[in-house]
C-alpha cells in the first residue's frame, strides 16, 4: 500500500508556501518531501530542518547514461494495467518493462527539457511509486513536445496516465484535442505552470483536467490565480481521474465534461452564476435591538456584523450594553458571551439579573430581597458566559475566548466592553487597533456571529461629552480603523450636569455609521433611564413622572 498522502506545508528549506507534501506510512509516522528543493523529512509537523536530497546521480554522469540507454531500449507496449493503447504510449515515447506473463510492470514516462529527454519518470505498477531518473530540474509539461505551441484550446491533467487516457478517449470521440500532464503532481502543479508559464499562456483557453479529490480542487484554484479572468477553467467529471473514465468507458461523459467546463479562479474570487441563486432569496430582517426607532431605520443585526458604541465617559454606554445582552437572552432566547474588561464579572452578572427582574441588584437598599437576586441569577444559568480576565487583556488570550465561545458553546452574540482597554499597554496603540478591528471583522466572518463593542472617545473640540456634547465617528480613538471595520456605529450623548432631572436621565442614541443600506446614518432617537426599575425606555413624547427617577 503506498503512503497516503496528508497535506501540503510551508518548506522550511525554500520557503515554498505549500511544496512540502506530507505523507503517513503504514505504521502511522510522517514523513514529508519538498517538491520544489527536494528536501525531506520525517519530522514534518515537529519543525525539524529540512535535509537536501544527495542527488544519486551526482558525479554519476557515466551510470546516467546507462540507464537512461537501457530505458530507451524498452519497447513500446499496451500499458493493460490502465488500459492505454500501444500507439498512444508510442506517440508519447512512454516505454515499458513486462514480465515473463508479458504484462506491465514498470512504465518510464520521459522528461523533456528545452525539447529533448533528460531523464524519465519510473512508476512501479504495483505499489505505484513514482521515482525520477536522471536529472531534470523544471521540466516541462508531459506531453509538451507533441503540442507545438499557441492555439485555442489545451487540456492538462495531474498525471502522465491521466494524460494519455484523456488523448485515448477524445481520439475515440474523433477529437485531436492537445492534453499535456504537469510532472510532479497536484502539490507542484502551480510550479510546473510558473516554469513553462510563457507557452502555457500562448494557448488562449486552459483547461485544467486534474483529481476530482481536495488536492485536486485546490490545485485547481492555485492555477487559476495566475492568469487572467476567464482563461483557466476546471472540468468535472464522476470519477476520481481520467484514466479512471477511460477504464469505466466514459469517453463520452470526458468530452461533455469539456463542453461544460467552469472557470477556475482563486478561492474567494466568485462570478455571477456563482452568486445567482443566493442573491434571488428575499431580504430578511435582522435580529432585534431593544428600541423600535433603531429597528425600523437598521432593519436590525445580522450576524457577521461589527458594531460599535462610543459615548464618554460615564454616559450609559455600558448599561446599554447590558440592556441589549438582556434581549438577546430574553426575547430571541439566544446564549450571550461578555467580556467586560473594567467591571468584575460578578457585578456584572448582578447588574443582569436586575435587567431581567427590573430591579437594581447593584443598588444597596433600593427595594429588592436576596430572594429575588437569587431567582434573577437562577434565570440566568446557561444564558450567559462571561471572560473573568484576572487583571490578563490581551488580544490573542481575548480572542481564543471569542472563538471558544462560539464553537464550543454555541453563542452568536459576543458583547466585548471595551476596545480601548485592550491598547492601554501597547506602545503604538494605533497600530495595535488597526490590528485588533481588522481580526474582529475577520472572527465576525469566521465565526458567523456578531461582536459588539464599545470604545472610548477623544476629547471634543466644543461641549464635552459630559455635558451632551455631539458624538462624531472620529471622535473614536483609533476612529480611522473602527470606522472601516465596523458594520454600524453607535454613539450615545447625555448631559450629565444639566440641572433638569429628566435632561439629566435622557440620553439622545446617534446613528454615526449604516453600512447595511446607509438610510439610518443620522437617525436620533432618545432614551430614558428609569431609576426604580434599573432600564432604559426609549422615549415616545410621553411625560415621566418623579416616580420613575
Amino acid at each position: 500500500m503506498s503512503d497516503k498522502y496528508i497535506e501540503n506545508k510551508e518548506c522550511n528549506m525554500c520557503d515554498s508556501s505549500d511544496g512540502l507534501g506530507v505523507y503517513q506510512r503504514e505504521d502511522s509516522s510522517f514523513h514529508g518531501k519538498c517538491f520544489s528543493c527536494g528536501g525531506h523529512t520525517n519530522s514534518p509537523y515537529d519543525g525539524e530542518v529540512m535535509i537536501k536530497e544527495k542527488d544519486p546521480f551526482e558525479n554519476e554522469e557515466s551510470k546516467n547514461d546507462n540507464l537512461l540507454i537501457n530505458i530507451s531500449k524498452l519497447g513500446y507496449n499496451n500499458l493493460e494495467s490502465r488500459g492505454i493503447d500501444k500507439s498512444i504510449c508510442k506517440k508519447y515515447e512512454v516505454r515499458s518493462k513486462l514480465d515473463s506473463n508479458g504484462k506491465d510492470i514498470l512504465h518510464y514516462y520521459p522528461l523533456y527539457k528545452d525539447g529533448v529527454i533528460k531523464g524519465y519518470q519510473e512508476r512501479k505498477v504495483d505499489s505505484k511509486k513514482f521515482k525520477n531518473i536522471g536529472h531534470v530540474k523544471s521540466p516541462q509539461f508531459f506531453g509538451q513536445n507533441k503540442s507545438g505551441s499557441s492555439g485555442k484550446l489545451i487540456i492538462v491533467t495531474e498525471g502522465s496516465a491521466d494524460m494519455m487516457a484523456a488523448k485515448q478517449m477524445l481520439l475515440s470521440e474523433d477529437k485531436n484535442y492537445r492534453v499535456i500532464s504537469i510532472t510532479n503532481g497536484a502539490a507542484a502543479a502551480a510550479k510546473c505552470f510558473k516554469d513553462n508559464y510563457e507557452w502555457i499562456s500562448s494557448f488562449e483557453s486552459i483547461m485544467l483536467a486534474f483529481d476530482m479529490d481536495d488536492p485536486g480542487r485546490k490545485a485547481c484554484e492555485e492555477v487559476g490565480g495566475l492568469f487572467e479572468p476567464n482563461k483557466v477553467k476546471q472540468l468535472e467529471f464522476s470519477e476520481k481521474d481520467p484514466n479512471d473514465m477511460l477504464r469505466k468507458g466514459k469517453s463520452k461523459e470526458f468530452l461533455r465534461a469539456i463542453f461544460d467546463a467552469k472557470e477556475s479562479h482563486p478561492d474567494g474570487v466568485v462570478s455571477v452564476d456563482d452568486l445567482f441563486e443566493e442573491a434571488l432569496k428575499p431580504i430578511e430582517k435582522g435580529l432585534s435591538y431593544p428600541w423600535p426607532t433603531l429597528n425600523n431605520d437598521t432593519y436590525g443585526y445580522r450576524r457577521s456584523e461589527l458594531i460599535g458604541i462610543g459615548a464618554g465617559s460615564g454616559s450609559g454606554k455600558t448599561n446599554a450594553f447590558k440592556e441589549m445582552i438582556d434581549w438577546t437572552i430574553f426575547h430571541h432566547h439566544l446564549p450571550a458571551g461578555v467580556i467586560f474588561l473594567e467591571e468584575p464579572a460578578a457585578k456584572t452578572l448582578k447588574t443582569l439579573a436586575g435587567k431581567h427582574m427590573n430591579k437594581t441588584f447593584h443598588v444597596p437598599d433600593s427595594g429588592w430581597t436576596v430572594d429575588e437576586l437569587r431567582k434573577g441569577l437562577n434565570e440566568l444559568k446557561g444564558k450567559v458566559f462571561f471572560f473573568d480576565h484576572f487583571g490578563s487583556k490581551g488580544w490573542d488570550s481575548i480572542k481564543e475566548k471569542i472563538r471558544y465561545m462560539v464553537n464550543a458553546l454555541g453563542i452568536k452574540d459576543i458583547f466585548l466592553d471595551h476596545l480601548t482597554a485592550l491598547v492601554a499597554q501597547e506602545e503604538d496603540e494605533y497600530r495595535a487597533l488597526n490590528k485588533i478591528m481588522e481580526e474582529l471583522s475577520s472572527l465576525t466572518q469566521e465565526l458567523d456571529c456578531t461582536i459588539f463593542f464599545i470604545s472610548h472617545l477623544r476629547n471634543p473640540n466644543g461641549k464635552s461629552h459630559e455635558e451632551g456634547g455631539q458624538v462624531s465617528a472620529d471622535q473614536f480613538k483609533g476612529s480611522g480603523a473602527i470606522r472601516f471595520w465596523s458594520h454600524f456605529i453607535f454613539g450615545l450623548e447625555r448631559n450629565q450636569q444639566a440641572e433638569d432631572v429628566i435632561e439629566r436621565n435622557t440620553t439622545k442614541f446617534r446613528v454615526l455609521k449604516d453600512r447595511n443600506t446607509g438610510l439610518s446614518t443620522g437617525l436620533t432617537f432618545e432614551l430614558f433611564y428609569d431609576h426604580k426599575l434599573g432600564r432604559w425606555k426609549e422615549v415616545n413624547n410621553e411625560e415621566f413622572s418623579d416616580e420613575e427617577i
